[in-house]
């Protein structure tokens, strides 16, 4: 029997982004994480880096600007020169085409002197995963033989700061963040970090979230954030997700857009060349319905980003259902352009549904505080 030849896929792209797996292996076990292959060691090949840049190159899809985001796994476990010769191939395949930038989260175990003169050479936005003080962060964030790593973690931390290199911090809030906000808060103010961005510790992959279980989650979840935000206005330290919905909310010309919802405007590349598109946290799991949620290897002959076997077809045809879905019945649809792909198949295993647990608290709660800040108060 032949295989049938993937057909050309409807209209794609921009691509905007490009998260690229330099390995799956992670140095630590946090007790949220989704990825299925963390303790597998292996590193991207050099020829699959240069496989994936011709495929971009020759797409005819790129966006005026490209941020390569390394992520996965922890990406300093893999080796500081294949990086250099990595972004030097990207370099020069792509820069030609588009304005590219570079950027790479860290749970910061890892940062030495030499990584940190090495991330500002090479010019890359660093994230760092803090969750929050030694009792917040290490309840999840730990070894593999049971160990916190915030100290470890804030020495790498250190390092950036001592050398003036800005960073983004990303926690996951989970029940125990919630029941010390002001510790938390307390603690991410003297880190002072460019940002802060809230994850709420999602249901994905093998990870059942925690937030959901009692029954006033999504009230507490607006409380904290409301002292969130009066913490930003008084520290001055910008929150992802507020500065993004304001934006939406006062910005009226801003188009209503998803990057999750848009096919090849986020390309993830594995470890092994397999390419999926959409949320990233698809990559690795299987469907019995979307096999393994990818469009192909760039590693294979004539391989095309707009070339699609029939289970990613059938996938994108689902998402922009469930987008389309989202557009007829949320309110909050203007908002987030249709919630986010990994979050419907993880909580129903349908890509085509609307609300999930996840949007009550990543777009919904986070709307709803803005708002009410834009309210006059009462007199």
């Amino acid at each position: 029997m032949t295989t049938p030849t993937p057909a050309t896929a409807p209209p794609v792209g921009p691509i905007r982004q490009v998260v690229l797996q330099a390995t799956g292996f992670c140095n630590i076990d946090c007790s949220y994480c989704y990825l299925p292959d963390r303790l597998t060691r292996t590193v991207m090949p050099l020829a699959t880096v240069r496989a994936a840049a011709r495929a971009l190159a020759g797409s005819g899809l790129l966006a005026e600007e490209v941020e390569v985001r390394w992520h996965a796994g922890e990406p300093l476990t893999a080796p500081r020169p294949f990086y250099a010769e990595a972004h030097a191939v990207l370099r020069r395949e792509l820069e030609e085409r588009t304005r590219l930038s570079f950027s790479l989260q860290t749970n910061g175990l890892l940062l030495d002197g030499a990584w940190v003169e090495f991330l500002r050479t090479e010019r890359v936005r660093v994230g760092v995963s803090l969750d929050g003080p030694e009792e917040v962060h290490d309840a999840y964030r730990r070894t593999r033989a049971g160990r916190g790593t915030l100290a470890r973690a804030l020495k790498g931390v250190a390092r950036l700061t001592e050398a003036g290199l800005p960073y983004d911090v990303i926690s996951v809030i989970t029940p125990v963040t919630l029941s010390r906000t002001r510790e938390y808060l307390d603690f991410m103010a003297e880190l002072a970090p460019r940002s802060l961005g809230l994850n709420p510790e999602e249901t994905e992959g093998g990870n059942a979230s925690t937030l959901h279980r009692s029954a006033g989650f999504e009230e507490d979840y607006r409380t904290f954030l409301r002292e969130v935000a009066a913490w930003s206005a008084r520290t001055g330290i910008d929150v992802r997700e507020l500065v993004h919905m304001r934006r939406h909310v006062l910005e009226n010309d801003l188009p209503v857009r998803n990057t999750q919802n848009e096919p090849l405007s986020i390309v993830t590349v594995g470890v092994d060349g397999r390419v999926s598109s959409f949320s990233p946290e698809l990559f690795g799991w299987t469907s019995e319905t979307y096999g393994d949620f990818v469009a192909g290897r760039v590693t294979d002959p004539g391989f095309r980003f707009d070339r699609w076997p029939e289970p990613f077809r059938r996938m994108a045809s689902d998402i922009e259902r469930g987008r389309a879905a989202c557009e007829r019945t949320c309110p909050y649809y203007s908002l987030c352009g249709g919630g986010a792909p990994a979050n419907k198949w993880a909580e129903t295993g349908d890509l085509a549904a609307t609300r999930t647990r996840f949007c009550s608290l990543g777009v919904m709660a986070v709307a709803d505080v803005v708002l009410e800040s834009l309210e006059p108060a009462p007199r």
